[in-house]
């Protein structure tokens, strides 16, 4: 408080300096008063002013606001901006941008303004705003303030806090902190280093702002800033970890490199370290560049960067999802360098066995059910390294017997009347063979729930008959059941891995006809152990608060269903043309309080457009951008099942004529 008063005490003449100072103590005296985070709710002394700006808060919109104050002399204005505006921090913080846009004429003193603008700043939340129109606004709303506040105010005038334009850059979207900083660039405001690394690590986040980020950092770092310093190096990692939207879109206009942003920074004494290593390397993995991110994965181990199983991780996934068995072969070098858990490199190489048939199949086109001959490869590799026991445990079938069958789909209970070529059996098989048939001296591995997970999903997508699927599920739901919830095998198979044994069992049984029951029992077993559990645990915890019990420690016998779950079975039940079920298993999910996501958006997108009804594909497509969600290219391909596109595109602009005509009536009679 001295320090401002220090410094704007200079602009004002002997005569004036007085009053000046008297407005400006009273100013900031109460200022403090409401913006205490500890601010009682009524204070010991009633504030007089506590409601003088009701008349002006209440009103809609800012130019409601405007109009209303301008309405006043401008002797008043002056006389009760002060008031006017603590009365609005006080009462209605929310509306605090919108009185301060319309009350700037006369302009008010720059030190309250820049106040103002710290404690919008400190209170904007925008990313807790789930619907994107409005969250959107909201931003625009505190932009199109901060911009009035620098264009239209003399140079010099308003004090703008270095904390205000941090505060800022970090909780606006990174459209409008894009923005911003393009305003404080022609206002010629001079950022402190730490608001500058503040719009650096939001705008590196997005695609399209990726240059200006690089832009700034790089002005840093000519300007002597340790870019190996927490803040710098943070900003960096964000740089270089470039992600491929959903769908595969990427911003083709930007001429951002992960690669040259490195060699740069490289250059200027930056340091990678196993984070922002990681981070370039997924970068280079979404980008198809596979070999160079294991190159230079095993470069950086050689200068010192110590890989961790994250990073090898990383790299083993784009391995994979490369569909070349020799960048998956490269790939167990680097988790050689990382020194991977054994096991989890174990598991990863039968993963891709499971991986590449998924792919394979989808390549092909082959039709429903999608059936693949793994378990017998895998289950030959698994015995090589780990214990039969563990995995015996969970399935109905002698896996000793199995192993002695080398031909064909290995058992009746595989075989299949649909012949089909695969050529991931000649492929990743030999490679995932090779790798378990490595020497290793001591006795067989212990499977982890990860390993068990991973076989029980092979041996369902390898089950043919719809029997058998079913039968499987049985003895499944026996052995959970068997163990009650306790500490075992079962109890930690559902802690580790969720749902995701029960959601390939009912993938499995919605992509056969007549199974949608079974797959819907499936859930209900899911869903009625959670809503029992739900209860229990409430009767116990009520108990052990009025000293009547404990809580006993047992977990859930199924897992409750996830996003995942009500995925598939929404999708798999407008499949089979039944909508009813479909939105009564949306209904439930909306219950349980599990958000949909962009999947889930365009599965229902997809439903509603394949039956042809054009008001819920419509709907559907409000409803999931209310969400906060941007349509991607699955999106647009779903929106292409409809006939009538053009009867769905009136629709879609009636509606937005409505809403535009309901925004200019709040404007015009706000």
């Amino acid at each position: 408080m001295h320090l401002q008063w220090g410094y704007i005490r200079h602009r004002y003449s002997d005569s004036e300096r007085r009053s000046v100072r008297k407005a400006f103590t009273f100013w900031k005296t109460k200022f403090l008063q409401v913006s205490r985070p500890d601010k009682p709710q009524e204070p010991k002394l009633p504030w007089p002013w506590r409601d003088n700006a009701k008349w002006l808060f209440e009103l809609n919109n800012a130019r409601s606001m405007q109009n209303a104050w301008e309405a006043l002399d401008i002797e008043s204005r002056q006389k009760q901006w002060p008031y006017i505006m603590l009365s609005t921090l006080d009462r209605c913080p929310d509306k605090a941008h919108m009185v301060l846009e319309a009350t700037l004429n006369p302009l008010p003193p720059g030190y309250a303004i820049n106040d103002v603008l710290l404690f919008i700043a400190q209170r904007l939340r925008i990313s807790s705003i789930k619907n994107l129109r409005e969250r959107t606004l909201k931003a625009e709303e505190i932009l199109e303030m901060v911009a009035k506040v620098l264009e239209d105010t003399p140079a010099g005038h308003v004090p703008l806090g270095q904390r205000t334009a941090g505060l800022l850059a970090r909780r606006l979207p990174s459209e409008q902190a894009s923005e911003l900083y393009k305003m404080l660039q022609r206002a010629n405001i001079k950022l402190h280093p730490n608001s500058l690394l503040q719009f650096a690590g939001k705008l590196a986040g997005d695609m399209a702002h990726k240059d200006t980020a690089f832009e700034i950092l790089k002005g840093l770092a000519d300007n002597g800033v340790d870019l190996n310093a927490p803040s710098p190096s943070s900003a960096i990692t964000t740089l270089l970890h470039c992600r491929i939207a959903h769908g595969g879109w990427s911003d083709s206009s930007s001429s951002f490199s992960p690669k040259d942003t490195l060699e740069y920074f490289l250059d200027r004494g930056f340091v990678p370290n196993v984070i922002n290593a990681t981070a370039f390397l997924d970068s280079l993995c979404q980008r198809a560049e596979v070999e160079e991110a294991i190159r230079l994965a095993l470069l950086f181990s050689e200068f010192g960067v110590q890989l961790d199983t994250k990073a090898w991780s990383t790299i083993f996934r784009g391995a994979k999802g490369s569909l070349k068995v020799e960048n998956v072969a490269k790939s167990m070098d680097v988790a050689k360098a990382a020194n991977a858990p054994y096991v989890d490199v174990l598991n990863n190489a039968l993963h891709a066995i499971f991986y590449f048939a998924e792919m394979e199949s989808r390549e092909k086109r082959f039709s429903a059910p999608w059936i693949y001959p793994l378990f017998g490869p895998m289950l030959r590799a698994y015995a090589k390294k780990f214990e039969l026991e563990p995995l015996q445990w969970w399935l109905p079938d002698s896996l000793p017997l199995m192993l002695t069958q080398t031909t064909g789909n290995d058992g009746e209970k595989f075989d299949s009347t649909r012949i089909r070529q695969w050529d991931f059996l000649g492929s990743i098989v030999p490679l995932t063979e090779k790798t378990f048939a490595a020497q290793s001296s001591g006795p067989k591995l212990q499977p982890n729930t990860t390993t068990i997970a991973i076989m029980l999903r092979a041996y369902i997508k390898t089950l043919q008959h719809p029997y058998d699927l079913m039968a499987f599920y049985a003895f499944f739901k026996a052995r959970l059941e068997e163990q009650g919830g306790k500490e075992g095998f079962a109890a930690q198979l559902i802690k580790d891995q969720g749902s995701l044994v029960h959601d390939t069992i009912i993938m499995a049984m919605m992509e056969r006809r007549g199974l949608a029951r079974a797959a819907l029992q499936i859930f209900g077993d899911m869903l009625k152990d959670h809503l029992q559990r739900s209860a229990t645990e409430d009767a116990e915890r009520s108990d052990e608060t009025s000293g009547k019990g404990q809580i006993r420690a047992t977990g859930p016998v199924h897992p409750a269903p996830g996003l995942c779950t009500f995925s598939i079975l929404v999708r798999g039940l407008f499949n089979s043309g039944d909508r009813i079920l479909a939105e009564q298993v949306l209904h439930v999910m909306k219950e349980q309080g599990v958000e949909p996501n962009l999947v889930t958006w365009n599965t229902l997108t997809k439903g509603y457009a394949s039956m042809q009804n054009i008001k819920k594909t419509v709907s559907t497509l409000q409803d999931m951008e209310a969400a906060g969600f941007k349509p991607d290219l699955f999106t647009f391909k779903a929106f292409g099942k409809l006939k009538n596109q053009a009867r769905a595109l009136e629709l879609m602009e009636g509606i937005i004529d409505v809403n535009r005509q309901k925004i200019v009536g709040e404007d015009l009679y706000g």
